[in-house]
């Protein structure tokens, strides 16, 4: 929380003063409460211009979850299932997430909804806990999936008790393209492909 536009801690001590990242890694589930790393003053969502503050960012966990400016604790203790008492705001969010997703199940003849036993899919991977109705969720950055989630594992719900999904205006971040841009602790592969040998079948001596 309060991760707002200038708020995420960038390095000092590479380069110039709007360089750096900040990458948090948790084992458990992760909750992104309000606007964060960016906010509806910065001019990321319309031109591609970094603007000062900004930060290279990073969560990667269990699972995370996005929770609107306007999420309040108390209502979600007092009435949890209705989301008449979580209603969202447009919110901004502008880092990489990396987050466990849900085992799959053929749906049993009693399920409730056409995709129950899914993970939701792609454009459910960020989860939320509000009713977004007619909220915009603004997403800058790059979602990865690479495990199952270990302790955020209930079944998929939507959209009558837990949330409501939001209109997703999600972008790529393209400063992701170049190894500067990546936040820090970004999991890294590389592949070593074999293009073509030969066999040498000279006698060699020794030292050769």
């Amino acid at each position: 929380m309060d991760g707002s536009l200038g708020n995420v801690p960038l390095r000092t001590d590479v380069g110039a003063p709007n360089t750096g990242g900040f990458s948090v890694a948790s084992e458990n589930p992760v909750y992104v409460q309000g606007d964060y790393n960016s906010n509806s003053t910065d001019t990321t969502w319309t031109t591609v211009t970094d603007v000062v503050g900004h930060s290279a960012a990073a969560v990667i966990a269990d699972s995370v979850s996005v929770l609107s400016n306007s999420w309040n604790d108390l209502n979600s203790f007092t009435t949890p299932t209705s989301m008449a008492s979580r209603v969202a705001t447009n919110t901004y969010y502008r880092l990489a997430i990396a987050g466990g997703k849900n085992v799959n199940f053929p749906r049993p003849t009693w399920g409730a909804s056409q995709d129950f036993g899914t993970d939701g899919g792609a454009h459910n991977f960020l989860r939320y806990l509000e009713n977004w109705g007619g909220k915009t969720l603004n997403y800058k950055g790059s979602m990865v999936s690479m495990y199952y989630s270990t302790y955020d594992t209930g079944i998929f719900k939507c959209c009558t008790i837990v949330y409501s999904p939001p209109t997703r205006n999600y972008y790529f971040d393209s400063d992701f393209t170049l190894p500067s841009g990546l936040p820090p602790g970004t999991p890294l592969f590389r592949d070593v492909n074999t293009l073509g040998y030969r066999q040498m079948l000279t006698t060699r001596t020794a030292g050769q």
